[in-house]
């Protein structure tokens, strides 16, 4: 009888051949009988099907195909289909020429580690998601929260236990539709976990988004502007976080949320100046959700302007920045 996997390596797919192609091809050299890769294919047409039969040459691959349930119901679906001690979900980012062996070399050296963080960066850059100089693991949770932030809703760089991940979606369910239940899954995985690893050197690289692809994702066909970070990032961040607040310090908490909400109503503002974006609906969310917060009544004064208003502020600060910059 086979010995189980180590690690499942889930993948979520939707009309990306391309990208499935890329990465099947990347790590196909990087795993043997202790790797699994599990494939959820809710794509419209048979492409990436056909792309997947041509790597059927890897020992443990599993397809699927579905129809489109969005990511929620993707990534249960996907914990619950692995049968890897860790699970490693995998969007459509790549990652590094020895990353599998790392994180295996890992798994095997400490029996009770409950999560790894896989650091990422940007292709052709040098900044990595979360700045610690070396690998070690995360002094506390509070520490790893505070480090992550948002990012730790960021799938690919999040490697877990399954069977304390299979614990926690029951209740994941009740956030199907935030596109965030992935973060839900993890928040349990670490608040249950006794050992927590950070690897510092990217392991996970990211394609950056252009302006015109985040443009063309978020203007629906009715030509309504929706973009939906501020609800993930910021609503929805808040309500799975705020769950989970009796496992963390308070100002660990308030931390985490101030620094989301700031960074997601301050993308809303620069959206709409650059004509992307709307503050349709955000302005009641701010209130209900962030009233505690002080920023929240500084945005919703900002929010309150005219849209050329905010517009020529925002090409003033760039004008100033690109100044000050310049003279560097």
């Amino acid at each position: 009888m086979n010995n189980p996997p180590i690690l499942s390596i889930c993948m979520l797919v939707y009309n990306q051949p391309e990208d499935v192609q890329r990465l099947l091809g990347s790590i196909s050299s990087q795993i043997d009988e202790r790797v699994e890769i599990v494939i959820r294919d809710d794509s419209s047409n048979d492409n990436t099907k056909k792309i997947v039969h041509t790597f059927s040459q890897i020992p443990q691959l599993k397809y699927h195909k579905g129809s489109k349930q969005g990511i929620d119901k993707t990534i249960l679906f996907l914990t619950k289909a692995a049968t890897g001690r860790f699970i490693w979900w995998m969007g459509d980012d790549d990652i590094s020429s020895d990353a599998i062996g790392r994180i295996l070399d890992l798994i095997i050296k400490y029996p009770d580690l409950g999560f790894l963080w896989a650091n990422y960066k940007i292709i052709n850059t040098d900044t990595v998601a979360i700045d610690i100089p070396e690998s070690r693991f995360f002094k506390d949770v509070d520490e790893l929260l505070e480090k992550s932030g948002t990012a730790l809703g960021f799938i690919s760089s999040c490697i877990f236990n399954r069977l304390l991940a299979l614990n926690s979606l029951e209740d994941a369910k009740r956030y199907i539709g935030t596109e965030f239940v992935n973060l839900f899954i993890v928040l349990h995985v670490i608040t249950s976990s006794k050992k927590c690893y950070f690897l510092c050197e990217p392991i996970v690289l990211c394609y950056p988004a252009s302006n015109e692809e985040i443009k063309k994702n978020i203007v629906k066909d009715n030509g309504l502007i929706e973009n939906n970070a501020f609800n993930v990032f910021g609503v929805h961040f808040f309500e799975i976080v705020s769950y989970y607040s009796d496992h963390f310090r308070k100002k660990t908490i308030r931390n985490v949320i101030k620094k989301s909400f700031g960074q997601t109503w301050r993308g809303v503002l620069v959206g709409w100046a650059g004509g992307w974006d709307t503050p349709r609906g955000k302005r009641v969310k701010m209130i209900k959700v962030f009233y505690k917060y002080p920023e929240a009544w500084i945005a919703i004064i900002l929010f309150s302007l005219p849209s050329i208003v905010n517009k020529f502020m925002y090409g003033l600060y760039r004008y100033t920045k690109y100044k000050i910059l310049s003279k560097k």
